[in-house]
C-alpha cells in the first residue's frame, strides 16, 4: 500500500510538474464599465495568484504567460467577473454585458458559468434571508428559518448534482478540473474519484486537479474492501482503548471522525444519532474519534450533542493517528465496518447512511 500510494503521488507530482513546464502566452483584450478604473486577473481560483490591468477609456489588455489551458476569471473586484480557459485562442471579454469572443470551448464553459450563477444567487438570497432571522426566536421565525434550511439543503443538493453532471459531460476537455478543484471532489467516492482521476484524461494533470488528487491517496487508506487499522488512544476518562475492542467482533460499525468545533459535524449528528437509536437493538455500534485537543471541549461537545456511544481520542488535533491512518484530511467523515473487521463503506452523511443501514438490516 506505502508503495502504492508513492507511486500515485509520484505520478500527480510528475503531472503537475509538466504543467508548470509547459508556459504558454496568452492575451486577453476587453471591455469594462466605465467607471472600472483597474482590471483583475485571478489565476485557478487562487487568490493568491493575480494580475492587473489599468482600464483605459473602458479597455483593457492582459497578457502573460501561465500553464496551458490556466482558469483565468476576469474581474472589475466586484460582480463584474467572467472565468476563461487560457487555451492559446483569441479571448474578448466584455465584462459590461457578460459575453465573450472566444473558442467553442470558452463559449461552452460561458454557458455553464451563467447556469451556475443563476443557481448560486437562490441560495444566496436564501442565505441572507436566514441571516436577518437570526435574531428572531417567535414562532413565525422560528418556523421561516426551519423552512429556509431545508430548502437551502436541498437546493443545495441539486447544485452539486448539477456540477456533477457538468464534469460526466465534459470528460474530453478541462472544465472538469475547475469544478473538481474547486471542492467538488469531496462529494465523490472511491472508486469514482478513482475514475476521474485516471491518467490520460485531458485535465488529468492540471494544477487544479491537485486536491482532487490528494484526496484519492487519503481515500486509499480508508475505501471499500480494505481490512480496518487498529488505533491505540484514550477514552474521555484517559485510559487506554483500541478500537478493536468494538471493531471486528460481529457487529457493523461506525467510526465517526469529528471535533467540538467542527460545525458541519455538528449539523450532522443528529443523523448519526437517530442511525444509533434505531439499529443499536440490532448490535449497531458507533465509535467516535475526536480531532479535538483540549479534554474539556471534546467532553463537552459530547455532552451538548446527547452521544451516548464510545468515544476515544488522542486529543493531537489534526496531527491525531486517525488522521495519518486513515488519511482524513477533513471532517465530518467516517468509515463503515461490517463484523469481520472490512470496510463495506466511507463518509456517509445525512440520507445516505439511513440508507445503507436499511439495505444492511433489510428494510
Amino acid at each position: 500500500m506505502t508503495k502504492k500510494l508513492i507511486s500515485m503521488a509520484a505520478l500527480a507530482l510528475c503531472a503537475l510538474c509538466a504543467w508548470a513546464q509547459d508556459n504558454a502566452a496568452f492575451t486577453i483584450t476587453g471591455e469594462a464599465p466605465q467607471d472600472a478604473k483597474m482590471v483583475y486577473a485571478i489565476y485557478n481560483n487562487t487568490h493568491n495568484q493575480m494580475d492587473s490591468v489599468a482600464v483605459t477609456g473602458g479597455k483593457f489588455t492582459l497578457k502573460g504567460e501561465k500553464p496551458a489551458n490556466t482558469f483565468v476569471t476576469v474581474t472589475t473586484g466586484d460582480n463584474n467577473a467572467i472565468t476563461v480557459v487560457a487555451d492559446g485562442q483569441p479571448i474578448h471579454v466584455n465584462l459590461t454585458n457578460g459575453t465573450i469572443i472566444a473558442s467553442s470551448l470558452n463559449q461552452k464553459f460561458l454557458g455553464i458559468q451563467n447556469e451556475m450563477h443563476q443557481a448560486q444567487e437562490s441560495l444566496i438570497k436564501m442565505s441572507q434571508e436566514y441571516s436577518a432571522l437570526a435574531q428572531d426566536t417567535t414562532a413565525q421565525g422560528k418556523a421561516r428559518k426551519a423552512e429556509l434550511m431545508g430548502k437551502f439543503n436541498e437546493e443545495s443538493e441539486k447544485l452539486t448534482q448539477k456540477m456533477k453532471d457538468i464534469v460526466a459531460a465534459n470528460l474530453d476537455n478541462v472544465i472538469p478540473a475547475y469544478y473538481l478543484g474547486t471542492g467538488l471532489f469531496y462529494e465523490y467516492g472511491y472508486d469514482d474519484l478513482k475514475k476521474l482521476c485516471a491518467e490520460g484524461t485531458p485535465y488529468y494533470g492540471h494544477p487544479m486537479m491537485a486536491m482532487a488528487h490528494r484526496q484519492l491517496q487519503a481515500l486509499e487508506k480508508r475505501h471499500p474492501g480494505l481490512k480496518y487499522t487498529d488505533l491505540s488512544m484514550n477514552d474521555m476518562d484517559g485510559k487506554p482503548v483500541k478500537l478493536s475492542q468494538w471493531v471486528g467482533k460481529g457487529n457493523y460499525v461506525l467510526v465517526d471522525f469529528w471535533a467540538s468545533w467542527c460545525g458541519p459535524c455538528r449539523q450532522e449528528m443528529p443523523h448519526v444519532v437517530a442511525a444509533y437509536e434505531k439499529y443499536k437493538a440490532k448490535g449497531f455500534q458507533v465509535v467516535g474519534v475526536s480531532f479535538d485537543s483540549q479534554a474539556e471541549a471534546w467532553k463537552k461537545g459530547v455532552a451538548d450533542l446527547g452521544l451516548s456511544w464510545p468515544q476515544i481520542s488522542d486529543l493531537k488535533g489534526w496531527k491525531c493517528a486517525a488522521a495519518e491512518v486513515y488519511g482524513v484530511n477533513s471532517i465530518p467523515s467516517n468509515i463503515l465496518v461490517d463484523g469481520q473487521g472490512t470496510i463495506v463503506a466511507c463518509d456517509l452523511r445525512g440520507d445516505a447512511l439511513a440508507a445503507k443501514l436499511a439495505e444492511i438490516y433489510d428494510e
